[in-house]
């Protein structure tokens, strides 16, 4: 787990300021595979990769009136990163530390190597984690700096194969070129090891993040990083453009996993129709390139979108299209009995190139209440896989709850479901679905000011008919955490 999914604290709703009045509606968020890490995990309490601080903002809408091209800074769509107000005056810094002990026991720990014979050998271990990190903000008239990092680094007393130290780097860099020319820039590395809690849950909500390691099989190193690049235009108050590309790299330790190169360039544009309704269409070039195993894949994806804001409570977002999927790499093929006969083998390695034709489609439903939220998201989609299963469509849904009780106590409780279907097969595997289900739920106490009691539970089981000669790959794990954690500046320790 990479930092226990720590997030900053501003990206929560201040209870205090929630009670004495309702909070203002910014306008339906448009669906892209470019989004989910603002708007989106903010009100499902998911893991905050957008570099929060406390000046962050979101373009919005007023609730009561059609918005002015003095106010209105262009469509709210998650499929780009917020840009900066014309209307920013001043400069702000932000800048925060936390760090937290906790002992946690972890069952179902396993490794490529451990996958012998007939059956799969897993690990139960208890130990301690430290997780520590920093925050920093820089705001000016016309920029906007973030830098977010986040360690972990654990002990098991009876599983030592399992010891290391998890990291996560982010840097956000957003100018404003012209009054309505916006440029973003993003880049995230990092490593992790653990399968289960981290990244486990983003099936759905991440689809734009390519580089980072979902859905992992086995608790083995990873090493990840991701580089952005997004130019919106704003040529008025109601339509806008985005231009953007992003390179990506995947790197696993075990040879049995393959590795990842790619990129993906994109063209979108939308337009709000009222205060309340957008739509969009938009355009995705993606190639993957897998290290380790020969194996490539392109994608062309088209899509339209269209988002309302139903109440001031009820949001609606949904996107559907299609995605050319071109795919070349190896497959088996049995050979003719004669000549079987003569070599000695019953199947022959050979290339294969496929075209297929696939639906995509998205929808989130969001329910904001005055001290929680509900958000429920289902996504049909081609991934690159988890270094196993390779280009892949996925179907995944997930739904996330979070409630701040009081000031001192919050919860949150999230379950999901994905499923892959490889759309080629590769030399030596069988692959059939490879399905995951998997759940949690935090309890965050104030214990003073700077002190937090911090009580977690993940859950987590795959099943895949893969298979290493006769060893076929199923898992349950099971996560449980409990310490204090300490906090100085705008960092506090929230996770997902």
């Amino acid at each position: 787990m990479l930092a226990a999914g720590f997030a900053p604290a501003q990206d929560q709703p201040d209870p205090g300021a929630r009670e004495q009045q309702e909070p203002t509606y910014e306008g339906p968020s448009v669906l892209s595979r470019q989004n989910a890490f603002s708007v989106s995990a903010r009100a499902s309490g998911s893991y905050d990769f957008g570099g929060g601080s406390a000046d962050s903002e979101m373009p919005g809408v007023p609730a009561t009136s059609e918005p002015q091209d003095s106010t209105y800074d262009g469509p709210s769509i998650l499929s780009r990163d917020s840009g900066l107000s014309p209307q920013t005056k001043a400069a702000m810094n932000a800048f925060g530390l936390y760090a937290q002990i906790i002992g946690v026991y972890d069952s179902g720990l396993i490794t490529p190597s451990t996958v012998q014979g007939k059956q799969v050998t897993t690990v139960a271990g208890f130990g301690e984690e430290m997780d520590f990190g920093a925050n920093f903000s820089h705001r000016w008239r016309r920029g906007k700096l973030g830098i977010e990092y986040r360690g972990s680094y654990r002990q098991y007393s009876n599983a030592p194969a399992f010891d290391g130290l998890d990291q996560f780097l982010q840097l956000t860099y957003s100018q404003t070129l012209l009054r309505h020319l916006t440029l973003d820039v993003k880049n995230t590395l990092g490593t992790t090891t653990l399968a289960n809690g981290a990244f486990s849950y983003f099936p759905a909500t991440i689809l734009d993040r390519l580089g980072l390691p979902t859905g992992e099989l086995f608790d083995s190193r990873t090493n990840y990083l991701q580089s952005r690049v997004d130019l919106t235009w704003r040529p008025t108050a109601r339509l806008s453009f985005n231009f953007g590309g992003d390179g990506f790299v995947v790197r696993r330790a075990s040879p049995l996993l393959a590795g990842l190169n790619g990129y993906n360039a994109r063209a979108s544009v939308a337009y709000r129709l009222t205060a309340r309704q957008t739509i969009s269409a938009s355009y995705e070039n993606t190639y993957f390139d897998f290290q380790g195993t020969y194996g490539n894949s392109h994608l062309e994806t088209t899509a339209l979108g269209y988002s309302i804001g139903l109440t001031r409570e009820w949001e609606l977002s949904t996107l559907a299209g299609g995605v050319r999927v071109g795919t070349l790499g190896l497959t088996q093929i049995p050979l003719d009995a004669a000549i079987a006969a003569l070599t000695g083998e019953s199947f022959a390695v050979v290339t294969f190139s496929n075209v297929l034709y696939l639906p995509v489609a998205e929808v989130r439903l969001i329910r904001r209440f005055k001290t929680a939220s509900l958000t429920f998201d289902y996504a049909s989609s081609v991934t690159p896989g988890n270094g196993l299963y390779l280009t892949s469509r996925q179907t995944s849904g997930t739904v996330a709850y979070s409630y701040i009780a009081t000031r001192a106590l919050q919860a949150r409780v999230n379950a999901g479901y994905n499923q892959l279907s490889a759309l080629g097969t590769i030399t030596g595997q069988a692959l059939g679905k490879y399905s995951n289900v998997q759940g949690g739920m935090q309890v965050l106490y104030k214990l003073t000011g700077d002190a937090y009691l911090d009580v977690r539970y993940d859950y987590r089981r795959y099943t895949t008919p893969y298979t290493i000669g006769d060893a076929i790959l199923e898992n349950d794990s099971n996560r449980v955490s409990v310490g204090v954690a300490f906090s100085l500046g705008e960092t506090s320790p929230v996770a997902w």
